[in-house]
C-alpha cells in the first residue's frame, strides 16, 4: 500500500468558525449575554413579591441604585456590559474593561456576604421565599469571584498583551 500525500489525515486542520459578533476573545461579554436574564428575573421577582433593599423597602425606589435581596443594584450590571463591550477593543480599552468588570465582581461579593443578613429581613419582611435570596447571594458570589479573578489576570498581563478583536 502506498501514502498517498493527499490523504494524509494528520494533515488536515478542522476548520473553526467564529460568530462575528462574539470573536475568541469575547469570553466576556458571553458572560455578561448570559448573566443579563438572570439580573432581568431577578428585577421581575422583586416587583412580583415588592421586596425592596430593606424590611418595608420599595422595590421600584431601590432596584437602580440599592438593589434588593433578588437582584444587584442594576447600575452594576449596566457596567457589566460596558465592561464587555470595552474588552472587545482590545489594548488599553480591554484592560479597562476588565478593570471595572473586577470592580463589579467586587461589589456582588460585598452585596452577597456583607449584605446577606439583611437580604433576609427584607425577604422575610415582604414575604419572598428565602431560597431565592440564597440562590441569588450564591450566583453573586460565584460570579463575582469568576469576575474579579479575570480582571486580576488581564491586569497582570497589561494592554500590550490584550489582543485586537476587529
Amino acid at each position: 500500500m502506498s501514502a498517498n500525500p493527499s490523504r494524509n489525515l494528520s494533515a488536515v486542520k478542522p476548520e473553526v468558525t467564529q460568530n462575528p459578533v462574539l470573536g475568541a476573545d469575547d469570553r466576556l461579554l458571553r458572560l455578561v449575554v448570559a448573566y443579563l436574564p438572570i439580573a432581568a428575573g431577578g428585577a421581575v421577582l422583586s416587583f412580583v413579591y415588592d421586596v425592596g433593599a430593606h424590611p418595608g423597602g420599595d422595590p421600584a425606589k431601590d432596584i437602580f441604585l440599592r438593589g434588593t435581596p433578588l437582584v444587584p443594584p442594576l447600575f452594576l450590571p449596566a457596567g457589566l456590559v460596558a465592561a464587555g463591550l470595552l474588552t472587545r477593543r482590545g489594548g488599553t480599552a480591554a484592560t479597562t474593561g476588565a478593570a471595572i468588570a473586577g470592580i463589579v465582581g467586587v461589589a456582588f461579593l460585598a452585596g452577597t456576604t456583607l449584605n446577606l443578613a439583611n437580604d433576609f429581613d427584607a425577604a422575610r419582611a415582604a414575604g419572598s421565599p428565602i431560597g431565592l435570596t440564597v440562590a441569588t447571594a450564591v450566583v453573586h458570589a460565584a460570579l463575582g469571584l469568576g469576575l474579579a479573578r479575570h480582571a486580576i489576570a488581564v491586569l497582570r498581563r497589561g494592554p500590550a498583551s490584550t489582543t485586537q478583536t476587529p
